[in-house]
């Protein structure tokens, strides 16, 4: 329920556009308690709630929305008129970082602790031959005391967390994240080569702040 309290609300401050984030974040029903002095925002609440309903029924009925009917005929995956836009555009190849602190395979443990100190980076990736992705090394975990200098790095790497594809959408990406429980992900190509390292942290936050600027160009705010 978005409630601004303040008695009387000014009108600007009423926050109705809040309701819809508070619908797509949490994925519940949303309301308002309306402080404002006369009935304008109650009724605009109201006209914004029964689109919400409209748009849940028909999407909980049908799986998406009649504006994407045409879309989906066509084979596109597509959910909800937001996915048509911005949601499709956020890939991972546009949101990942292309450099990442690396280490070949076959480096010892050694030299992972003279390359990577602690406090110098939080993570290092493993690339075997040709560049292949092999996993991810939690620095902390290379210092670790009972660890033989001699062996191998590779096997302290993370491999069964998923990768990701280049062309993955935020909302695919998300949902990987949320199953691994994996603070980063590896982007990877067709090859299995690397590009490049998701954090969960940096693509919830930019999802937030997509999410934040389609509701403002919404109302016109």
């Amino acid at each position: 329920m978005q409630c601004t309290s303040e008695y009387p609300c000014p009108p600007a401050r009423v926050g109705l556009n809040v309701m819809l984030e508070i619908r797509d974040r949490y994925d519940v029903p949303a309301g308002l308690s309306d402080h404002t002095l006369g009935t304008a925002a109650s009724v605009a609440a109201v006209a914004l709630v029964a689109g919400l309903c409209a748009s849940t029924l028909v999407r909980e009925t049908f799986g998406f929305s009649f504006s994407t009917w045409r879309l989906h005929t066509r084979g596109e995956n597509i959910r909800s008129a937001r996915d048509v836009g911005w949601v499709r555009n956020l890939t991972a190849g546009k949101m990942m970082q292309r450099s990442p602190d690396t280490i070949a395979a076959t480096a010892t443990i050694d030299e992972f602790r003279r390359r990577f100190p602690l406090g110098s980076t939080g993570r290092v990736v493993v690339a075997g031959d040709a560049g292949r992705y092999v996993g991810i090394v939690e620095t902390t975990k290379a210092f670790e005391p009972d660890l033989d200098g001699n062996a191998e790095v590779a096997t302290l790497a993370s491999t069964e967390d998923p990768t990701l594809s280049p062309s993955d959408n935020v909302t695919s990406i998300m949902r990987a994240f949320d199953v691994s429980e994996a603070p980063y992900l590896a982007v990877i190509d067709e090859g299995g080569a690397l590009l490049g390292t998701l954090s969960e942290r940096f693509v919830r936050r930019r999802y937030t702040e997509e999410v934040e600027k389609s509701q403002r160009d919404l109302f016109g705010e």
